[in-house]
């Protein structure tokens, strides 16, 4: 997903967490709601500045724009398989170290 998909995505989300209508965010951040919802639908591409100005009126960090939430979901797998890996080699460390315990027993 691009950028300005990600953008749009999560300016709506967050504009409907907020409870406001397009037309009550445009009066907020200064504009005419048609441009609100060109950018929800990727019409149109705000600028930096006015990407802050909408983070103000919807009472977000601006980066909560940006963020694309499929990056968390593949950073909690890795996260995941990192684990996973690590109780391998920890099982199998105690596997051969059992295995050497034997050898030396006998």
């Amino acid at each position: 997903m691009n950028i300005q998909a990600v953008f749009a995505e999560n300016m709506k989300k967050y504009r409907k967490m907020a409870k406001l209508t397009q037309e009550k965010l445009a009066e907020l951040c200064g504009t005419d709601y048609r441009y609100i919802g060109q950018i929800e639908t990727g019409v149109r591409c705000p600028s930096l500045d006015y990407a802050e100005k909408i983070a103000s009126a919807l009472k977000i960090a601006p980066y909560r724009l940006f963020y694309n939430e499929e990056y968390k979901e593949n950073e909690a797998l890795i996260s995941q398989q990192k684990e996973q890996k690590l109780k391998l080699k920890t099982k199998l460390f105690e596997n051969f170290s059992q295995i050497c315990s034997l050898i030396d027993e006998s």
